[in-house]
């Protein structure tokens, strides 16, 4: 299990790189990706409340009421400049939270859809990543749908190019846990950032510790049209009575 003062470490690196490189970053999300097509059309109809975690400029948000899929739309995230980036639409609202600590959506309400993408990967340590996701499903309104997106950039030549070694930053190999990187960025400065690789194998241990069950998994996105893996799933049962009691 990762020490608590390395997740702090990775947890304060991420919120660097997303403070400072925030603008540039944005620029670069702009366009929905392909795979936001099948997502919409997995949802239940009508699906009247949408949560997005770790929603950064709200970009999956204005794409699915575009698409009338869903009615309203809550985005949360902590970073300033990507949540100032989002559009300014009446079934759109923003919160600014720190998604690493426990209970941070409790206030939020029941959503008949979730959806965090290219957010858990930057969540350190499997166990917070499994809590996290314990906490969306118990949110989740029967017959709703969670939904998970993550990088899988170790399987692109061109994203593994950016890899650094974890001395970069004052750690190593065995600070972190199997799967996490230390990636490079080079738009409008040189920014690194802790990112934990989220494969099919790892996305099934995630859903199982949640009482999810996956109804549906593929790839796209990027250059080589398979860069994002996407993971539909549904609670196994209703269990919200003891979701916080572990």
């Amino acid at each position: 299990m990762m020490k608590p003062e390395v997740a702090a470490q990775l947890i304060a690196l991420n919120h660097t790189f997303y403070t400072q490189f925030g603008t540039a970053f944005a620029v670069s999300r702009r366009r929905p990706w392909s795979g936001f097509g099948r997502l919409a059309q997995a949802l239940p109809q009508p699906c009247d409340r949408f949560l997005d975690v770790g929603c950064g400029t709200g970009r999956l948000g204005q794409y699915l009421l575009e698409e009338n899929a869903i009615a309203t739309y809550i985005g949360v995230d902590f970073s300033v400049p990507l949540l100032a980036a989002g559009p300014q639409h009446k079934a759109m609202t923003y919160f600014q939270r720190d998604i690493t600590m426990p209970g941070v959506l409790a206030d939020l309400g029941y959503f008949t859809g979730m959806a965090c993408v290219a957010t858990m990967q930057h969540i350190p340590g499997a166990a917070r990543r499994a809590q996290l996701l314990r906490e969306m499903a118990v949110q989740l309104e029967p017959g709703g749908r969670l939904i998970l997106v993550n990088w899988q950039f170790m399987d692109s030549d061109r994203q593994r190019r950016k890899l650094l070694p974890w001395s970069a930053v004052g750690l190593t190999g065995s600070d972190v846990e199997p799967g996490d990187y230390l990636l490079s960025w080079h738009r409008g400065g040189a920014g690194r950032r802790y990112v934990s690789l989220i494969d099919a194998a790892a996305t099934e241990v995630l859903a199982a510790s949640a009482e999810l069950q996956i109804i549906d998994q593929f790839r796209a996105d990027g250059r080589e049209g398979d860069l994002n893996l996407y993971t539909i799933m549904i609670p196994r049962s209703d269990y919200r009575k003891a979701a916080y009691e572990t």
